[in-house]
């Protein structure tokens, strides 16, 4: 099905920065899969990728290898719906691995919608929540603006499209303690490269400040933040493969993480003392950054646990709870950590297999809910960042799932 070929095309466009072609290169597919694979050997979604690019190719003893890779890892995807492997099915190999593939199809039901957007262009990605008011911010992808919705559910523009100059609006947290909206920003056209973030007064919507990064020499992405203490902030920043981080009163972002440890840094969350981060690296493995001193090092976590491909990432009642969208079946997950809060001890998935989902993206916890996008449809935008022409597009669903046990 196209989806699986998106997804591929959405990895390859994480990681290609990490290891560019030159202009003399003409990789085929299954040749830019394994580039990409060497920059994040450990990501379960780019062995499905692979062998779908094998299948393509007509080697069915690779495609063969790598299938059976990913499903021993315990992730859930579906091989007979991708059209790669459709010449193969009946033979002994791929009917073994169909069944072996469905031990670890989990269908988990418990949402309910909160809300939807009625203006189906908007392309979420980043959801806030004011804790005084009951109203929830979207940021908009394709629309370049912050969108509010009111407890009853009504949407307004909180800022204009390219207001205060905005471009795609990303993550997005609100600080309830000084009323002010802070969002991630960034250029759509993905041989650009500037970024910014951007901080509003949530009463007035009036912009309070804003901090802006060039393309050269080096593209960058400021994709999501989250508050430490004091009035710390810290950013990631996915194309420089870096996390930033905003002392207090001051204007201009210094490196905690510098580039080379990470390949594609997404949602972070910080511990409650202040004292370290929970940095998803969408192409490799969660790891703890230590605050004091920038050092990094895996989150320690069973070998069936898989925590790869996390876009949104927050921390709740000692468990951190991921928006999953990159390594097999899209999923809300909770990893519940150990009391010294440096290591996985077990997972549960939340939302699974959900027929609304269409690449889910972030939440926001909210008393013992946490509330999610379900349907960015973030696959309908092109290269430019623009709404594809043949889009069919549906209105953008906000989905609550429970967190108590």
């Amino acid at each position: 099905m196209e989806r699986k070929r998106s997804l591929g095309a959405t990895l390859l466009l994480a990681l290609t920065f990490v290891i560019p072609l030159s202009a003399q290169e003409s990789p085929t597919e299954v040749q830019q899969l394994e580039r990409a694979l060497s920059a994040s050997p450990d990501h379960g979604g780019m062995w499905i990728e692979l062998a779908a690019a094998h299948a393509r190719a007509g080697n069915q003893a690779e495609a063969v290898k790598w299938l059976d890779k990913a499903v021993a890892r315990g992730l859930d995807f579906d091989i007979a719906e991708n059209p790669a492997f459709a010449p193969f099915l009946e033979t002994p190999e791929f009917k073994a691995l169909v069944e072996k593939a469905r031990v670890h199809r989990k269908v988990v039901s418990r949402s309910k919608v909160a809300f939807k957007l009625p203006e189906k262009d908007l392309i979420p990605e980043g959801i806030a929540h004011d804790p005084k008011t009951g109203a929830f911010f979207v940021s908009s992808l394709a629309r370049n603006k912050i969108v509010r919705v009111d407890k009853a559910g009504k949407a307004s523009d909180f800022t204009a499209s390219g207001q205060d100059g905005l471009w795609a609006v990303i993550g997005m947290k609100i600080d309830p303690a000084t009323r002010t909206l802070w969002a991630c920003s960034a250029e759509a056209a993905q041989q650009a490269g500037a970024s910014g973030l951007f901080r509003y007064d949530l009463d007035t919507g009036k912009l309070l400040g804003k901090i802006t990064l060039p393309d050269k020499p080096q593209p960058h992405l400021l994709n999501d933040l989250t508050f430490g203490v004091g009035g710390e902030v810290f950013i990631t920043d996915s194309k420089a493969g870096v996390v930033h981080r905003l002392r207090p009163g001051k204007d201009a972002l210094e490196v905690l993480v510098g580039p080379g440890t990470f390949v594609y840094p997404n949602g972070v969350a910080a511990s409650p003392d202040g004292k370290k981060l929970f940095v998803a690296d969408f192409a490799r493995h969660l790891s703890i950054v230590d605050v004091a001193t920038g050092q990094v090092r895996p989150l320690p976590h069973p070998e069936t646990v898989n925590v790869v491909g996390i876009d949104g990432l927050y921390l709740h009642a000692g468990s951190l709870i991921a928006v999953q969208n990159g390594s097999g079946a899209d999923r809300i997950m909770r990893f519940r950590l150990n009391a010294a809060m440096d290591a996985i001890e077990s997972e549960e998935i939340l939302e699974s297999r959900n027929p609304l989902f269409e690449l889910p993206t972030t939440g926001v916890a909210v008393g013992d809910s946490f509330f999610y996008i379900a349907n960015s449809q973030l696959r309908n935008l092109d290269e430019e960042g623009k709404v594809r022409a043949d889009a069919k597009l549906e209105e953008s669903v906000v989905l609550e799932v429970p967190l108590g046990d």
